[in-house]
C-alpha cells in the first residue's frame, strides 16, 4: 500500500457544486466528485524518484530492498534532477539476494541462491516511440504474471495517481525479474530473466534508451506509427547485436506509411514477420498477451546475451551515465575490503590457516571452561586438585593462543574499522559482506547437494554425515567470524595480563572494546555468544559494555527479547525495523 500516493481531495464549496451540476444538468440529490482534479495528488513514480534523489546510499539500499520484498519493479536509471546525467544504482541493489528453482533442479527439489547484481541473464527491454493509446506497463503487468494471480509490478496509468502526469520521472529505467518456481507446467519461461521498462519518449531520453540496446537481448518498440523522422532516428542502430521488436498499435489512417518505413528499417534491423507485432482495436488482451509471452520464449530459447547488472555499471560508465558507487567516500573502503577477500577461495582452508584462534585450541578451550562450572569428570581427584589441573590447562590453552601473531587479513580488518571515518566504516562493513557472501554461498551450495545425495543413499555411513556436517559449519564466513578472532585475541592477552605472564605495558589489544563499542553505537550487533563453539568471551564481553557505557555517559540500559518456542518468530525483523539496526534474519 507505500505505493499510493493520492490525496484527499479538497472538500468543493457549495458554490463549486451547483455550478457545476447546472453545468453538467446533474440531479440536486446526486452526489458530485470530480475524476478530473489531481491538483492535491502526485505521481507514484514522481514521489520515488524524489525520496531516492535525496536519500543517502544506504536509505537507497534499504528502500530498494523492501520494494523488492514487495515484488515491486525496482529503479535501474534515475533521471537526471541535480546531476548532469542520469545515476545507475549499482550499489543500491548489491544487497539483493534471490532464491529460485529452476527446471533442472525441480526433480531433486533443489534451489540456486544468488545475488540479483552479480548474476548474468536475458535483459528484455520495452520502450515507447511516440504516444500511445494502450498502457505499455499495464501490458507487462498482464504478461508476467500467471493468468490466476494478479501483481502489479509496474506503476500503470489505471492505477490509483497512475494517470497523473509526471513531474521529473520522465526517462526513469525500472527493472523487475521473473524467476521460475521449477513447474515446467505454470512456468512462463524455464529460466530467470530481467524485464526493463523505459518511462518517457525514446526521442526525449536518447541516452537511456542507447543504453539498454547496448545491454538487452531484444528491445520491445511500442508505437502507433512510424515517420520519416522515427524511421532516420531508428536507422542509426544498424549494425546492433540485439533483437529488435515492433508492437504496433493499429492506427488505419497511417498503416499504409507506417508499413513503408518498416519495409526500409527491416534490413537495416534484421527484421522478420516475428518480430512485428500488431495490436488493434478488437484484439483480445488476452490473447495477444500470450502472443507476447511465446515471443519472450522464443528469445530465450535462441541463447540470448546474458549480462549482470554489475557489468551493465561498465556499460554505463562508458556512455557517461554516472553509477552511484563510483565515489571516494564507497569506493576507498572498498580496497580495504578487497584485500581481504581476494585471498578467499576456500572458506574453510582461510578460516583454518587465517583465523586460527577459533580452531581446535578455542574449542578445547570452551570444553575447559564449561568443566570449571560442572566437574562432570572430577571422579576421585579432590576438588582443589581437580580445579587447578583446570585453571593450569585453561592457561596452556590461552597462552597458545597468545602466542599467533595477527595475520594480515586481520591487520587490514582493524585498520579498515579503526582508521576509516563513520560513513567509511560502514561502506566498508558492507563490502565486507558483499565479498564474503558469494563465495561462502557457492562452498555451501556444494557441500548442501553432497548431503542431499547422500540423504537419498540411507545406507550411508553416518560419520560421512557428521563430517559433511563439520564442514558445512565450517564453510560459512561474514564478519562475525573477524570479530570473534578479535574477542579471542583480545581475552587471551587478557588472561595472560592476569596470570602475570605478561606486563600491562605488553598489552597490544586495549583498543579492540572501543572499536567493538563504536560498531555498536552505529547498529552494528555484538556477538554474545558464538554459533559455533557456544562459548561467551566473558572479559571481551564485560569490555565492550564497559566501554559503550562509557560513551554513552552512564546512560546505558540493557533490555532482553527472548522468545519462546518455535523459530523464526521474526524477532530479528522486528528490531532492524523498530531501531534501524542489522542482526541477520533468518530469511536473508
Amino acid at each position: 500500500m507505500a505505493r499510493s500516493t493520492s490525496l484527499e481531495h479538497r472538500v468543493p464549496t457549495d458554490q463549486t457544486l451547483t455550478m457545476d451540476k447546472e453545468e453538467l444538468d446533474i440531479p440536486e440529490d446526486f452526489t458530485f466528485l470530480s475524476d478530473t482534479d489531481t491538483s492535491d495528488s502526485l505521481h507514484t513514480l514522481d514521489v520515488l524518484c524524489a525520496i531516492l534523489l535525496s536519500s543517502d546510499s544506504f536509505l537507497q539500499q534499504e528502500i530498494l530492498s523492501k520494494m523488492s520484498m514487495c515484488q515491486f519493479a525496482l529503479p535501474l536509471l534515475l533521471p537526471a534532477l541535480d546531476t548532469p546525467k542520469c545515476t545507475l544504482l549499482l550499489w543500491a541493489m548489491r544487497d539483493m539476494v534471490r532464491k529460485w528453482r529452476p527446471h533442472s533442479l525441480s526433480e531433486s527439489r533443489g534451489f540456486r541462491e544468488e545475488s540479483l547484481v552479480l548474476m548474468s541473464m536475458p535483459t528484455i527491454s520495452f520502450v515507447r516511440m511516440g504516444s500511445c493509446s494502450f498502457s505499455k506497463s499495464h501490458l507487462l503487468n498482464e504478461v508476467l504474471i500467471p493468468s490466476q494471480q494478479h501483481q502489479d509490478f509496474f506503476i500503470h496509468r489505471d492505477m490509483e495517481s497512475g494517470n497523473i502526469p509526471r513531474e521529473i520521472a520522465g526517462g526513469l529505467l525500472e527493472i523487475s525479474w521473473y524467476f521460475p518456481a521449477g513447474r515446467e507446467n505454470l512456468d512462463l519461461f524455464p529460466e530467470p530473466v530481467v524485464v526493463a521498462n523505459l518511462r518517457g519518449d525514446i526521442e526525449l531520453h536518447w541516452l537511456q534508451f542507447s543504453f539498454l540496446t547496448e545491454v538487452s537481448s531484444a528491445v520491445f518498440i511500442l508505437t502507433e506509427s512510424i515517420s520519416e523522422r522515427e524511421c532516420t532516428l531508428l536507422s542509426s542502430l544498424q549494425g546492433s547485436a540485439t533483437k529488435y521488436y515492433f508492437i504496433f498499435n493499429y492506427q488505419a489512417g497511417k498503416a499504409k506509411q507506417t508499413l513503408e518505413f518498416l519495409k526500409k528499417l527491416a534490413s537495416m534491423l534484421k527484421l522478420n514477420k516475428s518480430h512485428v507485432l500488431w495490436k488493434g482495436g478488437t484484439t483480445n488482451k488476452a490473447q495477444f498477451v500470450k502472443v507476447l509471452q511465446s515471443a519472450i520464449a522464443a528469445i530465450m530459447k535462441s541463447s540470448p546475451k546474458r549480462v549482470s547488472i554489475e557489468a551493465m555499471a561498465e556499460t554505463a560508465r562508458q556512455l557517461g551515465i554516472q553509477v552511484d558507487e563510483d565515489n571516494k567516500e564507497c569506493q576507498t573502503p572498498n580496497t580495504y575490503a578487497k584485500e581481504i577477500t581476494a585471498q578467499i577461495k576456500d572458506v574453510a582452508k582461510y578460516k583454518r590457516e587465517k583465523l586460527r584462534l577459533q580452531g581446535e585450541t578455542w574449542r578445547n578451550l570452551a570444553e575447559v571452561d564449561k568443566e570449571l562450572c560442572r566437574m562432570r569428570k572430577q571422579g576421585d581427584t579432590p576438588l582443589e586438585n581437580y580445579k587447578s589441573q583446570l585453571k593450569k590447562k585453561l592457561m596452556d590453552l590461552c597462552a597458545q593462543q597468545n602466542k599467533h601473531d595477527l595475520t594480515d587479513g586481520l591487520i587490514t580488518f582493524i585498520t579498515g574499522i579503526e582508521h576509516l571515518h563513520h560513513r567509511e566504516k560502514h561502506y566498508f562493513l558492507k563490502w565486507m559482506k558483499f565479498g564474503l557472501d558469494p563465495t561462502a554461498r557457492e562452498n555451501l551450495s556444494k557441500l548442501w547437494d553432497q548431503y542431499k545425495e547422500k540423504c537419498k543413499n540411507s545406507k550411508d555411513d553416518p560419520k560421512m554425515f557428521a563430517e559433511l556436517d563439520k564442514l558445512i559449519s565450517a564453510s560459512s564466513l561474514g564478519v562475525e567470524h573477524f570479530m570473534r578472532e578479535l574477542g579471542q585475541f583480545y581475552e587471551a592477552e587478557c588472561s595472560m595480563v592476569k596470570e602475570g605472564k605478561m606486563a600491562e605495558s605488553q598489552r597490544q589489544f586495549t583498543h579492540l572494546p572501543s572499536i567493538a563499542a563504536d560498531l555498536m553505537l552505529k547498529g552494528f550487533p555484538m556477538e554474545i555468544i558464538d554459533g559455533d563453539i557456544s562459548n561467551i568471551p566473558l572479559q571481551w564481553v564485560t569490555d565492550v559494555l564497559s566501554q559503550l557505557d562509557a560513551k554513552l555517559g552512564g546512560r546505558y540500559r540493557m533490555l532482553v527479547l527472548m522468545v519462546l518456542g518455535v523459530q523464526s518468530t521474526g524477532k530479528s525483523t522486528l528490531l532492524n525495523t523498530m531501531f534501524g539496526l542489522q542482526f541477520a534474519v533468518s530469511s536473508g
